[in-house]
């Protein structure tokens, strides 16, 4: 008798065995299928290369062979994500320019768009190489008073020295030759960092006033316009998106993507591993 319910008890445990192993790979593959039917995005912070306003920029030397020739591999690296959509840091009103550009670009690399050149050595040579004609402007200008926070916070000891520590980080990451440079600015942790900045200054104000608020929602206001640009572009689940924007912009589009089923962000780690 025990022999018969020792016997019982051990198909009843080896077929709950297979219906959990079951379970788990029918789970397994559900999440597999949901996230390859998400719109697969590459969104990837540059520094402006040439030709910005920014208050901080970077010091790459393009005319030095070496940097170059990390340029070159970086692009390479990026091909390898195969975009069929290129996304840049230009209005939409300049998608016709940007599309006759690019077609003169494509038999010759001498005829480039005339803003930063990130756009045409990083944006139009990945294009080229990967063979796509999708090629958009998602940017929205809109400007802010983002010196007068900074007159504000260094009012005040410890709000100075956070201010500091930013600005020192920024002007070493700046100072970085160009792999260390783009690999640094792709990271969370720096994309966080400058994200912060951002919310810190929305804080600082006078007496009675909120400065910072009514600064800072301006340029909340130009990522969100960016990102409604974005959303306007025709995509479907076969579609890779390739978005190259300076490095406090990608930072809010990671946030807005990565809480939008519709996206499942690729790591832009790998694409700087080099």
């Amino acid at each position: 008798m025990n022999k018969l319910l020792i016997g019982v008890a051990t198909i009843i445990l080896m077929s709950c065995n297979t219906e959990i192993k079951k379970e788990n790979n029918e789970n397994k593959h559900n999440l597999e299928t949901e996230i390859n039917r998400k719109i697969k995005v590459l969104n990837f912070g540059t520094a402006h290369l040439s030709q910005t306003s920014d208050a901080n920029s970077s010091q790459i030397n393009l005319n030095d062979p070496n940097e170059k020739a990390d340029l070159n591999k970086l692009v390479e690296e990026i091909v390898k994500f195969k975009p069929t959509i290129i996304c840049l840091e230009l209005e939409p009103k300049n998608n016709n320019y940007i599309a006759s550009t690019y077609l003169e670009y494509v038999k010759d690399q001498t005829k480039r768009l005339n803003y930063s050149d990130e756009l045409n050595s990083i944006g139009l040579e990945v294009a080229r190489l990967s063979g796509t004609h999708r090629i958009y402007g998602i940017d929205s200008q809109t400007g802010f008073n983002y010196p007068s926070l900074i007159e504000i916070a260094n009012k005040k000891v410890a709000d100075s020295l956070y201010i500091l520590k930013v600005m020192d980080n920024y002007q070493r990451v700046n100072a970085l030759k160009f792999k260390e440079q783009f690999r640094t600015i792709n990271t969370r942790d720096y994309k966080m960092e400058t994200f912060n900045l951002y919310n810190f200054l929305a804080t600082q104000h006078t007496t009675g006033n909120e400065e910072g608020v009514d600064e800072i929602t301006k340029f909340y206001q130009r990522n969100l316009k960016m990102y409604s640009n974005f959303n306007d572009i025709e995509m479907t689940e076969n579609d890779r998106v390739f978005i190259l924007l300076g490095a406090t912009h990608t930072a809010y589009f990671d946030i807005f993507l990565e809480n939008n089923p519709k996206f499942q962000l690729e790591n832009p780690n790998k694409y700087t591993d080099y």
